[in-house]
């Protein structure tokens, strides 16, 4: 057949003939460098074959091929099926082709074409290049299998210039409801309004139907942000309506619609069952939304510069083995700045299985192993090993990235080491050890030890031994103590020698 073409370059030769005429009629794109050839007025081939119909079309669109007149646009048949959407959403925000300023020509008869026209016309485009006129909807959306007894290639391919006739034939194109302009009318339309899809006709949602899902979403995903930013829980045991504790997000979301009567509507007031925008799925994919939003702008405050990790691991709540990435970077102000990356759930400990899990991590947000330039661990063997630890596993695959053993941990480390090496600091923290858990387990000799540890504050205060102020004197709770954590509880144990003096 003529038009059995493969590829776009079979689409655009260089035409054999001098002339220029229209693509709607003869096939030609007047375009620099985009000329098409096809039978002019005749759509069947010399086997008598529809040519527009065979055509699978131009596989690959490109915004060159949006040609603002009319008479020489490539017609939309000419297209892949898969793209000729792509290239109705091109000509519509383009719009119709109305050069009200030109001056228009007249023909032998001294008629020309009138621009008021346009006015009383929206679908009426005008070609400068052929003086003839064109209808955009049929152009963007009449098929060639349908027939029009009047004027069929008229309004699309052949152009329309027989102005004299305009005041009849443009009410005629026009024709009755269920006419091919007026189909192609209701199709053009339809496309621009998506409310008319089929997806859309099927749940029938109404504008205020939108508006109250879009209030309902903001809601949840304003409850989500604060829970998230507070790290509390989202969920509880007993979230039934008759509960008298929902926990913290219907909890919030109660309290938030007896203050908002907007709000209050657009749960309680005509809101399907499956769209409340509250289950638990819903609330972890918001939760999941916020945190990719806190990832993507710490990415993008990095902005591909060097910088250090930290990181550690332990066990979670539910007994599950994590690890915690920090990442360490200097912004454009020269600040040292610290992100807290993300957690990773980690099968074991094992430097393999800890390096791998690095990399993913640091993969998942866009980050490369060879922009990094400072690790930092703790002091155990999977960690800072010389030869299989997690530091040399990554030095080995970037030597620049140096090792530094964290100071928190060595802080805590000294001072187990400090208190072991003298006796009376041993004898001190057992017997610290020994009045913390003698005492929390009594409230009554809690109450004691706080009373008269206030008795003895007071007299101080008036004595002036000490001064009040913000900061100084607070109540604080008493902690148990673990082998590796003295740093982190250092005033604590202050704090639990000066309340044990005040009770001898």
């Amino acid at each position: 057949m003529l038009h059995k073409m493969t590829d776009l370059k079979s689409y655009f030769s260089q035409a054999s003939s001098g002339s220029r005429p229209s693509t709607r009629a003869s096939g030609v794109c007047n375009e620099p460098g985009i000329q098409v050839e096809v039978q002019e007025n005749n759509s069947e081939d010399a086997n008598g074959e529809n040519i527009y119909g065979q055509v699978e079309g131009i596989n690959q669109f490109n915004p060159d091929h949006i040609i603002s007149d009319p008479g020489l646009c490539i017609p939309i048949d000419y297209f892949a099926p898969n793209n000729r959407d792509d290239v109705r959403r091109a000509f519509i925000a383009k719009g119709p082709t109305q050069p009200i300023g030109h001056n228009f020509p007249q023909s032998h008869d001294k008629r020309s074409f009138q621009k008021h026209w346009f006015r009383q016309h929206s679908w009426l485009e005008y070609s400068v290049e052929k003086n003839k006129a064109y209808c955009f909807y049929c152009y963007l959306f009449k098929h060639d299998r349908m027939d029009d007894k009047f004027f069929h290639d008229a309004f699309t391919k052949v152009g329309f210039s027989q102005w004299r006739n305009v005041y009849t034939a443009f009410p005629k194109r026009v024709g009755g409801p269920n006419s091919i302009h007026n189909t192609a009318a209701t199709a053009f339309h339809d496309f621009c309004n998506q409310r008319s899809s089929v997806s859309h006709k099927v749940a029938n949602y109404s504008k205020e139907a939108l508006v109250k899902y879009e209030t309902r979403l903001e809601t949840s995903l304003s409850i989500v942000s604060l829970l998230a930013l507070q790290a509390e829980s989202f969920r509880g045991h007993d979230e039934t309506s008759t509960s008298l504790n929902k926990e913290n997000f219907l909890e919030f979301l109660d309290w938030y619609k007896q203050r908002n009567e907007e709000v209050r509507r657009a749960f309680d007031e005509l809101c399907p069952k499956n769209d409340k925008m509250i289950s638990g799925t819903i609330q972890k994919e918001l939760a999941n939304c916020c945190a990719e939003t806190v990832t993507r702008a710490i990415k993008e405050e990095m902005e591909d510069c060097l910088f250090s990790i930290l990181v550690d691991e332990s066990r979670d709540i539910s007994v599950k083995e994590q690890m915690t990435i920090v990442v360490r970077f200097v912004n454009k102000q020269g600040e040292v700045i610290g992100r807290f990356l993300g957690i990773k759930h980690v099968k074991d400990t094992t430097s393999e299985s800890l390096k791998k899990a690095l990399v993913e991590m640091v993969s998942d947000h866009g980050l490369v192993v060879a922009k990094l330039r400072g690790q930092g661990y703790d002091g155990a063997s999977n960690m800072r090993g010389e030869f299989n630890g997690l530091q040399k596993l990554i030095r080995d695959e970037n030597p620049f990235t140096f090792y530094v053993h964290c100071f928190a941990h060595q802080l805590q480390l000294i001072i187990v080491a400090v208190s072991k090496c003298c006796s009376s600091l041993v004898d001190f923290f057992e017997y610290v050890t020994s009045i913390v858990n003698s005492t929390c387990a009594s409230c009554k000799r809690k109450d004691i030890l706080q009373h008269k540890h206030r008795l003895n504050l007071l007299s101080k205060l008036e004595s002036g031994e000490i001064s009040s102020g913000r900061g100084k004197q607070q109540e604080t709770s008493l902690s148990r103590l673990g082998d590796t954590r003295w740093g982190s509880h250092y005033k604590t144990l202050l704090r639990i020698e000066s309340m044990w003096e005040s009770v001898i």
